[in-house]
């Protein structure tokens, strides 16, 4: 979501709002247009998305794939920082047990195993190592360390198709996961509190047919539920415009282009818009009381603190930053703890079990150290935080209950549902819910976001951008924009909606 309007003209107004002011996050200046699209001509568009797009078919894995939610073709691993605390993987062993038994279920005599865990320092088996200078390795390191490459279709023997990525942000960058997105299906799993991870493992679990346990009794078809909770905060632009585009869009009010979102996948929809879309709302449709629901997307502001000074200020961001705001909130005053949805919110153990979670909003799964957009008046980067960080609400959702958390990292702007020209493209947002409840596994849902990165890469690399004042600049936000949708949680993780097989 950015600017008010569908001028062609009109500079990208990014969605953020700084809860201790109120105050929504400034248009871009023409200084920080000139600074991003000088820094973009002297980079080139993203290898891996680029790649993906110019190849004769979509990459992805290579043709002894043909069911890319078959983990006994496509493969599983997980992949830890080469200096990850051990403890975190006893917290994680039942679910790598799990998926190397459901990776092993039919295998074939002779071929190298499909399950992976990369760790320590090993350049064989190794985990995202140190650079000499301290850095973490890029994607491009890792994967030519382990002979695969981010512009050749995966293989799923020498890295499996579904890659877990188990660490922070600021050991093993969101710049990582974003190129090896690119080409694999990745969702990453970070907890401040270590025994999260084994709260999470064993949600994951009790979701899963285990081949192993062949006396145990059929998993229970989740509910064919979607529910909706949008806000539109009065007199705020950017709320409003997502209330009207997305809202409408999955109400099919005009009951022509298309049916309600998921009735042709047998989901029904409850929306919570506007009005509705409160904190104690939220808190009903997460925990249950307002029916059992199996998929949650949001749409709204998400918080943004100031920039942490001191120790407080760094442990209140940890805490608040990517907090959704709710209908409560009035525009250009100072949110208050009752117009924040934080992860304290949320009871222990309480969210319905298996739940998919969009939340579509500024910061709403992780958030960099610096603006990407903007500077400061001598062109040193802005702070936002001290380190790059998860958020924490949505670390909270998978501690309780939740499988996974698809989001945004850093801000977002209106381009997951209106186009660079201003044309209304919500199917952005609705496939992947839509992927969701066809029983596909998340990280396959959210490939769509790559897709549609790769496409824009292409754009950018292939053609100049339509003759308009700031088209470019457009095209490069928008860019960002797709490829900053990221999962949090087990990427192989999938809904019920039907006998498994």
């Amino acid at each position: 979501m950015s600017d008010p309007q569908n001028d062609p003209n009109a500079l990208p107004i990014p969605l953020g709002v700084r809860i201790d002011t109120g105050a929504p996050h400034p248009p871009l200046t023409q200084a920080d247009v000139d600074r991003i699209l000088a820094g973009r001509a002297t980079v080139p568009p993203a290898t891996a998305a680029l790649a993906r797009v110019q190849s004769v078919t979509a990459l992805g894995p290579d043709g002894s794939v043909a069911d890319r939610n078959n983990l006994c073709q496509t493969g599983w691993s997980v992949l830890f920082a080469s200096d990850a605390d051990p403890a975190i993987k006893a917290q994680l062993q039942p679910l790598l047990d799990l998926r190397q038994r459901q990776v092993a279920k039919r295998a074939i005599p002779g071929r190298k195993p499909l399950f992976r865990i990369f760790e320590g320092t090993d350049p064989a088996t190794g985990g995202v190592l140190l650079n000499p200078d301290g850095t973490p390795q890029t994607a491009q390191q890792w994967t030519q360390q382990h002979g695969a490459s981010l512009t050749a279709a995966v293989v799923p023997s020498i890295v499996p198709y579904y890659v877990l990525i188990v660490g922070s942000p600021e050991r093993i960058p969101f710049s990582f996961q974003f190129d090896l997105r690119a080409q694999w299906l990745v969702g990453r799993l970070y907890f401040d509190d270590i025994a999260d991870y084994g709260r999470y493992a064993a949600h994951v679990i009790a979701q899963e047919i285990d081949p192993a346990n062949t006396t145990a009794p059929p998993l229970p078809v989740q509910p064919a539920q979607t529910a909706v909770w949008i806000t539109s905060n009065q007199g705020d632009v950017a709320t409003t415009m997502l209330a009207n585009a997305v809202s409408g869009d999955f109400q099919a009010t005009d009951g022509i282009a298309q049916a309600p979102l998921g009735q042709d996948w047998g989901f029904a929809a409850d929306f919570s818009l506007r009005a509705d879309a409160t904190k104690a709302r939220l808190l009903d449709i997460l925990t249950g009381t307002r029916g059992a629901a199996s998929i949650l997307f949001t749409g709204s502001h998400g918080a943004e603190t100031s920039p942490p000074v001191t120790d407080a200020d760094i442990a209140y961001q940890r805490g608040t930053q990517g907090a959704l705001i709710t209908q409560s909130w009035i525009p250009n005053q100072p949110a208050a703890a009752a117009d924040l949805f934080e992860a304290t919110d949320i009871p222990a153990q309480s969210i319905l079990p298996g739940m998919m979670v969009f939340l579509f909003a500024c910061f709403s799964v992780g958030c960099p150290a610096t603006d990407s957009y903007s500077t400061n008046p001598d062109g040193s980067p802005i702070m936002i935080a001290k380190a790059p960080l998860i958020s924490k609400l949505a670390q909270a959702l998978l501690a309780n209950g939740a499988l996974a958390v698809i989001g945004h990292v850093d801000r977002a702007f209106k381009y997951g549902f209106v186009d660079t020209s201003g044309t209304s493209q919500v199917q952005m947002l609705r496939t992947p819910l839509e992927l969701l409840m066809q029983g596909n596994r998340a990280g396959l849902a959210a490939d769509a976001f790559s897709t549609t990165w790769g496409a824009i890469e292409g754009l950018l690399h292939n053609a100049n951008p339509a003759p308009v004042a700031n088209a470019a600049l457009r095209m490069h936000i928008a860019s960002d924009d797709a490829r900053n949708y990221t999962v949090l949680g087990d990427p192989a993780v999938r809904l019920r909606v039907a006998p498994a097989d």
